[in-house]
């Protein structure tokens, strides 16, 4: 008999084949929603909408995985994601485009935390960073082939790789129906307010531990996101780039990513803890954007970019991993909802104050605005992370920082 799949393994590809549908359409977003009469404002609107979607439901299904399991949310998002993909490429005005984004983030933000929760519920406290680890990897993954292949297919038409991501998100569907097993094995034993609750927000930002976590990770999605936003831009003006030429470099970050978050996660987290992680992730991450501003080179860029890709990947996996160990059992799914509604909410308003920034003052601005941000991030964690945190979390297996 065949060895039967661990559960891990299984939400991997489950999540790998969702975000694989969503890169697919990025390259001919902009151009299918031209083609319906929207201006560069319009389309950056429309982008929005799916992020704002997504905070603004992301803790509602997390929370509702808590309730009702983690498996039906999944194949829910799934079977939402193939209906919005489908829209998407029937589209035929741009009211329709906005009403299938909308609907994509509202569906498919039920995904990314149920999926990190499957994680908490599968995984000892001691793993649970290279368990969230596999998330950032089916991510980066996700990103690299998505739009790769979304650009060819767009020979076909702009609703090509709409209707292929409808394709990929049902046979994800079926795949998970038969595949994926139930997590959660047990429920809570009170009713908890529902989201939008004032009691719901207290309990989300009453555990200093929880809110300072929730901040940290708000504030880094929105330095992040301030900078992909304009690197496009950045490489149009300061290197002289075309849109292959960003792409390419845009797949080293992913690249680097999956390395780290897929292979290398789970040993750096039981030799320094997922804290000093944190901490390094937020620092290597300000050094690099900084360092950019000395960019005037694809080669220059090219050392460069390793080090967004290698602090993005210690400072996510970690963070989430810190979420799920401070949250209390019965409260996994709200609380890395909470945390996905906030990361949505950063790569809503990064862009703006990123384009902002490059409109405003100078190509570099963006960067020196992020890199400034994860400084002064990195620091305060330096010196209250491991206060807050040390009592829930257990000693990493070797020196830390202050060692």
């Amino acid at each position: 008999m065949s060895k039967p799949r661990s559960p891990l393994s299984i939400i991997f590809i489950t999540i790998f084949i969702d975000l694989l549908g969503f890169g697919l359409i990025l390259p001919s977003l902009p151009f299918y929603a031209e083609s319906y009469g929207a201006t560069p404002l319009t389309v950056g609107l429309l982008s929005m909408s799916y992020s704002l979607m997504q905070f603004i439901f992301a803790p509602m299904w997390g929370r509702l995985s808590d309730r009702v399991g983690r498996r039906p949310i999944i194949l829910l998002s799934l079977a939402g994601s193939c209906a919005a993909f489908l829209l998407f490429g029937l589209a035929r005005s741009l009211a329709l485009l906005f009403v299938a984004r909308s609907l994509a983030g509202l569906l498919s933000s039920a995904s990314l935390p149920t999926a990190q929760a499957f994680i908490a519920d599968s995984t000892t406290p001691e793993n649970r960073a290279k368990g969230m680890g596999l998330i950032g990897a089916a991510f980066g993954l996700g990103f690299i082939f998505g739009p790769a292949l979304g650009g060819l297919l767009t020979h076909y038409g702009y609703s090509a790789p709409s209707y292929v991501a409808a394709v990929l998100a049902g046979g994800n569907l079926i795949w998970a129906w038969f595949a994926l097993p139930e997590s959660l094995h047990h429920r809570p034993e009170r009713v908890r307010p529902s989201y939008m609750s004032p009691t719901h927000l207290k309990e989300s930002f009453g555990d200093p531990r929880i809110a300072f976590l929730l901040i940290i990770f708000f504030f880094g999605v929105f330095a992040f996101s301030n900078m992909e936003s304009t690197f496009a831009l950045f490489g149009e003006h300061q290197i002289g780039l075309h849109p292959f030429g960003v792409g390419g470099l845009l797949a080293e970050v992913g690249v680097i990513s999956v390395i780290v978050q897929g292979f290398m996660i789970g040993k750096l987290t039981k030799r320094f803890g997922e804290i000093n992680l944190t901490i390094w992730g937020l620092i290597i991450e300000a050094i690099g954007f900084l360092l950019t501003v000395l960019v005037h080179s694809v080669a220059t860029m090219l050392m460069v970019l390793p080090l967004y890709a290698i602090g993005s990947a210690l400072l996510n996996p970690s963070i989430s991993s810190l979420l799920s160990r401070a949250a209390p059992e019965d409260r996994q799914g709200d609380t890395l909802g909470v945390g996905q509604g906030i990361g949505a909410l950063g790569r809503v308003l990064g862009p703006v104050w990123g384009t902002w920034l490059f409109q405003a003052y100078e190509p570099d601005a963006p960067y020196i605005s992020a890199g400034l941000m994860m400084g002064l991030l990195g620091i305060l964690c330096l010196f209250r992370l491991r206060r807050l945190l040390g009592p829930v979390i257990a000693r990493p297996f070797a020196a830390t920082l202050h060692h």
